[in-house]
């Protein structure tokens, strides 16, 4: 029978990353609302540049929380992230990427033209939304821009797939199963990114990219590329002289280009997982980086 010295994911709960979640962003706000009654804070509360702070301090965080609590297993780190393999392919990676990037953009925008229609003024909202600000939008932009790019496509992709993929899909892989793990982390994934079909589908792929490579650096470079993709675009959209869809009724208007990005990438995305998909009793990472089947 297997113990937690020989799987530490037996112990390694997943309410132990949603306490840490909550506790940490507690803290934060109770820690950054005392300073700034007392006015040692040189922000103010709705100071836009808060926002990639606490985003980083709360990720960081949580992944330091989590090693601190595995200590008691322990987790080899080394398992887990696994080694870089010695001949990836770039191109296709980049490839997949890029496919990838246009499901979710097409599922973003097909699922949000279905919610405009009982919620206009939240995906107008969303809508507006940019990732950089200018120099109306906040005191030191270019402060607040470096500080967000890093958080999107150094912190965002270190955290989050160490997290999902390398703690959340271990657990639930050992609880349940490699499959019902790769689903549920998924689907947790675009939920809490707000785009749930295309970030699920991100997720999926993510979880396949690491048990085909053993190694969370090849998804951690594939979600930095999409973040940097996706912040291209954002830095284009938001020149003086773009053309940018930022009224609900342009967005309705072109609902054929959700439709385009998904005719040309589904088929490609969906190649990928079916040949991809885990056999029901396949190794999951970090025991197959230990060269051992997993305890159970």
């Amino acid at each position: 029978m297997a113990t937690c010295d020989d799987n530490p994911f037996l112990a390694l709960k997943a309410r132990l990353v949603v306490v840490a979640f909550f506790a940490i962003s507690l803290g934060l706000a109770l820690v950054f609302g005392t300073l700034g009654a007392l006015e040692l804070l040189p922000l103010q509360g709705n100071d836009p540049i808060l926002a990639p702070i606490l985003y980083s301090l709360i990720f960081v965080g949580l992944c330091g929380s989590i090693l601190l609590a595995a200590r008691r297993s322990p987790l080899h780190l080394a398992s887990l992230i696994g080694p870089w393999p010695r001949r990836l392919a770039w191109v296709q990676l980049l490839w997949l990427v890029i496919g990838l990037f246009l499901f979710s953009l097409g599922a973003f925008q097909v699922s949000y033209l279905g919610l405009s229609v009982v919620a206009p003024g939240l995906v107008e909202a969303t809508l507006r939304q940019s990732l950089l600000l200018s120099a109306d939008q906040a005191a030191d932009p270019g402060l607040y821009n470096g500080l967000m790019l890093f958080s999107v496509l150094v912190v965002a992709p270190i955290t989050e797939e160490f997290i999902f993929r390398g703690v959340l899909l271990h657990r639930w892989g050992v609880k349940w199963g490699v499959r019902p793990a790769i689903v549920l982390t998924s689907v947790l994934f675009g939920v809490l990114h707000s785009n749930l079909i295309g970030l699920f589908v991100f997720g999926v792929v993510m979880s396949l990219l690491y048990l085909s490579t053993r190694s969370l650096l090849v998804p951690m470079a594939a979600h930095a590329i999409n973040n940097a993709i996706a912040s291209g675009i954002d830095i284009l959209a938001n020149q003086p002289a773009a053309n940018t869809v930022d009224t609900l009724a342009e967005f309705r208007a072109s609902w054929w280009l959700g439709v385009l990005c998904l005719l040309v990438s589904a088929p490609w995305v969906l190649r990928y997982v079916v040949y991809h998909w885990p056999e029901r009793r396949a190794l999951l990472p970090y025991f197959a980086n230990q060269g051992r089947r997993r305890p159970g």
